[in-house]
Parts: C-alpha cells; structure tokens; sequence
C-alpha cells in the first residue's frame, strides 16, 4: 500500500489564527476545570470529615508533589514514582500501588492533557487514537488475564527503561541525529504499530500503573526520530485516556478500589497543579532539559531498584535475558532510523 503523507492534523500548528471563543475557551479551560475539580472534593471532605487522612498518609501526599510533576513533564507516568516508593519504601501492596497509580493519573494526566490542549502543544493525534485502543484491549488483558508477576513487573520496567536511557543517550549526543516534528508517513503499518504497542503498554500499565505512555515514547523517539517536544506530551495524553480505562475496569466493573481510593484523596488536590505544572514545564524546556530529566529519573529508579530489591537467582536470569533482548531490540531501532528513515524528512 502507498504511504500516504501525514497531514497538519498530525501536528497541530501552533500560532495560527483562530477565533476569539476558541481563544478564550482555551484560556479558561483549565482555570475552570480546576475550580469545578475543588469545589466537588473539597464538599466530599467536608461532607465525610476526612481531614484526618492527611495525618495518616501524608507520604502519599509528599510522594506525589514530585511524582504529578514527572507525570506532566515527561513520558513516565506518576505511577513510576508511586509505584517504588510505595511498593518499595512504604510497603504497601503491589496491587494497592498499581490501582493508586491508575486513580490518581486519570486525574492528574488529564488536567495536564488540558494544559497542553489549551495552549496548542503539538501533539500526534493519530499515534494518540491506535495506541489508545489498543491500550484499552492491553487493559483489559492485564487486569483479567495476564498477570505479571511481582517484583518481576517493575524489574523488568526499570531495567527496560535503562537500556532504552542509553539508546536515547546515544541517539542524542553520539549520533546526533536532527529529530523530527512529525510522522514521515501514515502507513496501515503505523496503525498495527501503535496498536501492538498500545496493547503491550496496557498490559504493563494494568500490572504497575504505567507502561505504555514510555513504550509509545520508545518507538516515537527511536526508530522514528520524533522531537521528544511532541513525542512527551503525546504520550501524556495517551497515559491519562489509558488510566482512565484502568479506573473505569476497578471503580466500576471490579469495585476493588479499597484503600486507594483513601491515598487518592490526599493526593489529588495535589496532582492537579504539578502535572499541569509539569506539562507547562515541559512545553517551555528545550529538547535537551527533557532528555535530560528524564535520563535523571531512569537513574534514581534504577539506583532504588538495585538498592531496595531483592533479587533472586531466578530474578537476575530473568532480567540479564530482558536486557540482552532490549538492548537487541533498541539497537534494531536506531538501525532502522539510520537505514530507512534518515534521508526522509
């Protein structure tokens, strides 16, 4: 089949004439959302007097003042500062940390999604389309029927997540390669892609509460070269659809929210200002703070793994093939890049 050549819809142009409501729609809608957002949790607070949850999970609080802002600014959702600190620092469940992680994203993301909808970040829509439904499928999938066992779940996420940190490296600074603003084509081929990649990704995110917004980040930034300016908030928007699936799976169809719902009360009214702080952050930082914040958190995951892990024979086995396999696989990519997709533009 003829590729067919991506149009302005896959990049929205920022600076563009627009109407004065569009405008004035734009600048109030997160200002708006905010407001309606406060006005709803702080009647339940009242309504149900459960002030006294700060005292009791006040490091849930904490913990989230920095992991919403990851979660705007960069293509690793808050649940992957959520998810260690809590399984790992505060003992709580892996389960536990995976539904919190889903909750409290579905909010967060989505008033980072706002922010950077209301102030025209470029973005891939399409990308944003396949791969949020096959997250769905992945969802679904990983929540009913194909369990990742735990620590293996974020073993393996941290160890893929730090070969990818040296192919992102290398990409950057050896090969120096000049990013792309948008897709070279749109291809039958890049919508089974995006929906493969989208399942896997909903696989990840239904076992540890984020997944498929840094696998969609991984083959955007690789294989295919896209800026990581559009590539990040892409996979943002893709993370805060994808969790709100998630909650729908646990709040509504399961109802086994339990006490997560509790850490998400003393969470959210915080998650509602960094991730859109961090989505803000992000739009205005150059290409290279975003690489490099970001390569500064694969780090920090990967120095608490190695420290607060425990890993068995079995585990050590499991994660030498996981990274042999990735290593294979990224390197796969940036050969791709450099063989079929380097001269177009």
């Amino acid at each position: 089949m003829t590729a067919t050549p991506v149009t302005s819809e896959e990049q929205p142009a920022t600076g563009q004439p627009s109407s004065t409501n569009a405008a004035r729609v734009r600048r109030w809608a997160y200002p708006v959302a905010l407001v309606v957002f406060y006005i709803v949790w702080l009647s339940y607070m009242i309504s149900t007097s459960s002030w006294g949850l700060f005292t009791e999970f006040w490091p849930v609080s904490l913990t989230m003042s920095l992991g919403s802002f990851v979660a705007g600014a960069t293509a690793e959702g808050g649940a992957a500062v959520a998810f260690p600190v809590f399984t790992k620092v505060l003992s709580i469940e892996p389960t536990t940390a995976r539904t919190f992680g889903l909750l409290i994203q579905s909010v967060g993301m989505t008033f980072a999604g706002i922010v950077i909808i209301a102030r025209r970040v470029p973005i891939l829509p399409r990308v944003i389309l396949w791969a949020s439904l096959g997250g769905v499928f992945g969802q679904i999938l990983g929540t009913y029927y194909i369990g990742l066992a735990s620590p293996y779940s974020k073993i393996l996420f941290t160890f893929v997540a730090t070969v990818f940190g040296v192919a992102l490296a290398i990409s950057r600074w050896a090969l120096k390669w000049v990013p792309r603003q948008r897709m070279p084509s749109w291809t039958n081929g890049n919508r089974a892609v995006f929906l493969a990649i989208g399942v896997a990704g909903g696989i990840v995110a239904a076992n540890t509460g984020s997944g498929i917004d840094m696998l969609t980040f991984i083959v955007l930034t690789l294989p295919i070269g896209i800026d990581e300016k559009v590539s990040t908030p892409t996979t943002v928007i893709i993370m805060a659809i994808n969790s709100i699936v998630g909650t729908f799976l646990h709040a509504v169809i399961s109802q086994d929210i339990g006490i997560a719902f509790d850490y998400w009360l003393v969470a959210v009214p915080i998650v509602v200002l960094g991730a859109p702080a961090g989505a803000y952050f992000a739009s205005r930082a150059t290409r290279d703070n975003i690489i490099v914040l970001l390569l500064t958190l694969i780090t920090i995951e990967l120095i608490s793994t190695l420290v607060l892990v425990t890993f068995t024979t079995t585990a050590i086995i499991v994660t030498a093939i996981a990274v042999v396999m990735c290593g294979g696989w990224f390197w796969a990519m940036l050969h791709y890049r450099h063989s079929r997709l380097r001269s177009v533009p």
